[in-house]
This record gives C-alpha cells, sequence and structure tokens, in this order.
C-alpha cells in the first residue's frame, strides 16, 4: 500500500466510524511505511479524509508511540493550523502522549528527537487550545500536555494555574474536576 491506496481507503471509511479507523490502523502498525504518509495526509487536506486520518493517527500513536518522534517537525509544524474539534481533539491526545514520553525517565526516541522548537510549539499551541473556546476535551488533553511539561519548565505551572483559576467557575464539570486535580497535581511537583 502507498499514500494514495491510503487515501482512497480514508475516503472509503464511513465519517469517523471507529471500527474502520480501527481496522485501518491495523493495517497500518504491520507496515510501518505507512506511518509517514498517514502524518502527511492528517495536515495535508481540510476535509474528512484527513479528519480520518488524524482519527487514525491518534489511534496508532497509542499503540507506537515511538513512530510519531520521527515525524515531530512535520506534526508540530501543524498541529495549529488546524480548525476541525475532533481534529484537535485527537492531535491533543498525541500531544499529552508525546509530553508524558517527554518527561518520563527512560530514554526514548521521543527524548532523544523532540526539539526545543518542537516542544515550544507544542507549548503554545496548548496554551490557545486552553484559552480559546474548544470543548473540554481538548482542554483536558492540554493541561496534561502542560503539566507534563511543566515538570521540566517551571514557568508553565505558574502560567497553567492562573488560567485554570480564571476560566474554572466557567467550564464543564469534567473541565473543572480534571483543572482540580492538575492544580493538586502542580502544588505536590518539583520541577526537574
Amino acid at each position: 500500500m502507498n499514500k494514495y491506496s491510503l487515501i482512497k481507503e480514508l475516503n472509503i471509511i464511513p465519517n469517523t466510524n471507529r471500527e474502520s479507523l480501527k481496522k485501518l490502523s491495523k493495517i497500518i502498525l504491520t507496515d510501518q511505511s505507512l506511518f509517514e504518509s498517514l502524518v502527511e495526509i492528517s495536515f495535508d487536506y481540510d476535509n474528512d479524509i484527513s479528519l480520518k486520518a488524524i482519527a487514525t493517527l491518534e489511534i496508532v500513536v497509542e499503540q507506537r508511540l515511538d513512530w510519531i518522534a520521527y515525524n515531530l517537525s512535520y506534526f508540530t509544524k501543524n498541529i495549529s493550523k488546524l480548525s476541525d474539534e475532533n481534529a484537535i481533539k485527537s492531535v491533543s491526545k498525541i500531544c499529552s502522549l508525546i509530553a508524558q514520553e517527554y518527561t518520563s525517565k527512560f530514554d526514548s526516541p521521543i527524548k532523544l528527537i523532540l526539539t526545543h522548537e518542537q516542544l515550544s510549539e507544542i507549548i503554545e499551541t496548548c496554551f490557545d487550545w486552553m484559552l480559546k473556546d474548544y470543548k473540554s476535551n481538548t482542554k483536558t488533553n492540554a493541561m496534561d500536555t502542560l503539566f507534563y511539561i511543566g515538570k521540566k519548565i517551571g514557568w508553565i505551572h505558574y502560567e497553567m494555574k492562573l488560567i485554570i483559576n480564571k476560566n474554572i467557575a466557567n467550564e464543564s464539570a469534567n473541565y473543572a474536576s480534571k483543572a482540580k486535580k492538575v492544580l493538586d497535581l502542580i502544588e505536590k511537583t518539583t520541577v526537574a
């Protein structure tokens, strides 16, 4: 299968049918050469195909996080350009996974490859997601991402607390619950 075959497969899938996306993700997981094409398709088009690609990308990255390491430059340059809420939600989840891996105690491709510029793009985009009118899942994923990165970069936790305390009263119960947990964790965390 090549990039164009992958586009054809994505086009056949009805909407973002989770089961069909899981089937496609299994194919990609057996052929890593398709992964770079999946990342490109995710951001190359502003249509249903890219939405399906991003949802598939989330499924694949949940199982093979190390694969995104070699595509971080393209990924981070494009995350702020997304406009569809569902696409942003999937990408915010991927950012959270990247941040967890970046701050883990163990060496990984993410830790070795992620540049300061790429990290800055993730940080800036996540703060934008927290400040703008997005659904709570996107905001809570952004919170997770920033919490983990904030373990290494101290000013992030300070800024997060300001934003959370300002917005918590106007957000959903899901957001408020997550925000309280994150604020508690921030109080217990020391910057590395």
